[in-house]
């Protein structure tokens, strides 16, 4: 006899059917949604990454954009140039004892002159400005000539015996026409040059060869110190004005050269 179940057994064939029924819209819909899910990612992740790479690109950008301009500054090369300036060479000073001043006066003998020379220079310019300068040659053109100045030694007792009286008898006028005539025999100073020398021992001694300094020792015409130095010219030196008168001569023409020359030192100086 047969017969049907009234109840189901749990976990019949027609329950599992139904269950694998449901299980299998279950996993469809699960895989759909995963395939959905996947697919959706995908286009996601695909659109994205050209997105990020993009929006990377746009920021380096805007980084390069945003970083200061650099300024390059051109700059010339060093140059070197070769300079060359003239200098003055300062003249020394030499003294010498004089047994013919008193002691304690001097007399410049010999007046200074400045020599030059010629120095040349490597100079590095770097941008118009100079960075450094170095010495490559010196030469000496011309040598300075040293002052010598006369530095007297005489004591008091030889400045007395030394002293000379005026016992001369000869005018200054003339002793003046003698001093013209004896310029222009003897060196052809004539015209300016008697002018010069009459105005310069007008000024020393008004032509008077009697004339005495008794604090310098200087005697005569040309008014020479000490007056003993003319004696180099005549042993009537104290006397005579043509002795006088051509010592005077010969001295103003190894030192100055003319009675101008003489002159001009004596208006700068007050002294020749």
């Amino acid at each position: 006899m047969s017969y049907r179940r009234s109840n189901p057994v749990p976990g019949g064939r027609r329950e599992r059917r139904t269950q694998r029924g449901v299980r299998t819209r279950v996993l469809t819909q699960v895989g759909l949604g995963v395939a959905v899910a996947s697919f959706a990612v995908g286009s996601i992740a695909a659109a994205a990454v050209p997105a990020l790479t993009d929006d990377r690109e746009v920021t380096a950008q805007a980084d390069l954009a945003a970083l200061p301009e650099i300024e390059t500054q051109k700059s010339d090369a060093a140059v070197v140039k070769t300079e060359t300036k003239e200098v003055a060479i300062k003249p020394g000073s030499v003294k010498q004892d004089d047994p013919e001043l008193e002691k304690g006066t001097t007399e410049v003998v010999t007046e200074g002159e400045p020599g030059s020379q010629v120095i040349t220079y490597d100079v590095t310019y770097v941008d118009g400005v100079e960075v450094s300068r170095v010495e490559t040659l010196k030469l000496t053109v011309e040598q300075p000539t040293d002052e010598v100045i006369a530095v007297g030694t005489m004591t008091e007792e030889e400045a007395a015996a030394a002293a000379v009286p005026a016992t001369s008898s000869v005018s200054p006028g003339t002793a003046r026409a003698l001093g013209q005539q004896m310029a222009a025999d003897m060196y052809g100073w004539t015209g300016s040059e008697w002018s010069c020398l009459d105005a310069l021992w007008a000024r020393e001694s008004g032509w008077n060869p009697n004339a005495h300094n008794p604090y310098s020792g200087a005697h005569g015409i040309p008014q020479a110190l000490p007056g003993s130095k003319m004696a180099t010219a005549g042993s009537d030196w104290a006397t005579n004005p043509a002795t006088q008168i051509s010592w005077g001569l010969s001295y103003i023409s190894g030192r100055y050269g003319t009675p101008c020359g003489a002159w001009g030192h004596s208006e700068s100086v007050g002294w020749y």
